[in-house]
């Protein structure tokens, strides 16, 4: 789902997140992606906080050195939102076409959006007819707090790019992961009425300070969630078990992760695993019956050795990390395959975002 886009259109993917700036230019050809350009640019700690940009000449720099490194072809951009910026709900409606519910939408927004309808961006998605009562449709209804776009709308501005799209990290994720095997078996599923035959897969991108969760019933999303847990809880815990300073922390995770106490693994793992078993008991609330089977990790986390069977074995859930680059074509003159590779599953909203370029 995209918000508020021009369809149609070459755009680059660009991820803004606490540390960093992720940016992405595909090209598709018939059916296969092909990686143009890319840039991974880190920002100052503190310069975005819980999605608010504190320090806008940084992050504004830091997008600019990100465009000079890629050199992508395009200045239209496609921008990701999460978390206390975003509101997601799926609700129900009498049957209508799409023109007659934008008439409907600021009515409806308006009994489930804890904020003033001037102050938020609005739009929405009719998923179908609803399983429980013909005569109703199921809409998901996505609402952005308005001054959190405009920010930053600005700063990509100040950097000379033209917004065109602001999606939902959520849905960027699952846009680039319906290119892999792990998630899209579950799109040539035929319909079933045996519960168990039902594909439930949980779509977890762990960052450094957020984790967005998106889980979908036979390819249809049933739930999402943002949830402020990630990497910077590991680096905390080593901070606190190897007594060094926040910055040797982070070097010992990149760098040196063999060297890191198990005391400290432990404790984020107890965490990770907490966060995550509270969001399933969330979903599991309303779709009890439909269990989730499988978890697609992608992320800055997902790197982290083992985590799949850490949390396999912690969850008894199947787990698998997502690498967008094993089927992107990209060119070995101009990217190593290797560290592309190695980066994939940090990689995945911004190339979702980049996807929606080739939205029909």
């Amino acid at each position: 789902m995209a918000l508020f886009s021009n369809k149609s259109e070459a755009l680059m993917g660009i991820d803004i997140s606490s540390t960093g700036i992720k940016l992405v230019e595909l090209s598709l050809s018939r059916s296969s992606y092909e990686l143009k350009s890319m840039a991974i640019v880190p920002l100052p700690r503190d310069a975005i906080v819980e999605n608010t940009i504190v320090d806008s000449g940084a992050v504004t720099q830091a997008v600019l050195e990100a465009v000079k490194t890629a050199s992508p072809r395009t200045r239209r951009v496609a921008l990701a939102v999460s978390g206390n910026a975003v509101i997601i709900k799926t609700i129900s409606m009498l049957a209508a076409t799409e023109f007659e519910l934008e008439a409907q939408i600021g009515y409806e927004a308006d009994q489930h959006v804890p904020y003033d309808i001037d102050d938020v961006f609005l739009d929405f998605h009719i998923q179908g007819a609803s399983l429980d009562d013909p005569e109703q449709m199921d809409v998901v209804l996505v609402a952005c707090k308005r001054d959190i776009v405009e920010d930053y709308q600005l700063v990509l501005s100040e950097a000379g790019l033209d917004t065109r799209c602001v999606d939902c990290a959520v849905f960027a994720l699952e846009n680039a992961a319906e290119l892999l095997e792990e998630h899209n078996a579950i799109l040539d599923v035929e319909e079933s009425s045996q519960d168990e035959n039902v594909e439930v897969h949980a779509l977890i991108n762990i960052g450094a300070n957020m984790m967005n969760i998106n889980v979908s019933i036979d390819g249809q999303m049933a739930f999402v969630r943002d949830q402020f847990y990630g990497g910077k809880n590991l680096t905390e815990e080593i901070q606190k078990e190897h007594g060094v300073s926040y910055q040797a922390a982070e070097q010992i995770k990149l760098e040196d992760f063999s060297e890191i106490h198990p005391d400290a693994l432990e404790r984020f793992y107890v965490g990770l695993t907490s966060e995550l078993v509270r969001s399933l008991d969330f979903y599991s609330a309303n779709h009890a019956e439909f269990p989730v089977r499988k978890l697609l990790l992608s992320g800055g986390c997902a790197l982290i050795p083992n985590i799949a069977k850490e949390l396999e074995q912690r969850l008894g859930i199947d787990a698998f990390v997502m690498n967008p680059f094993s089927v992107i074509n990209a060119s070995s003159r101009k990217f190593n395959k290797d560290y592309l590779n190695r980066i994939g599953p940090m990689m995945m909203v911004p190339i979702g975002l980049a996807m929606r370029g080739f939205d029909s």
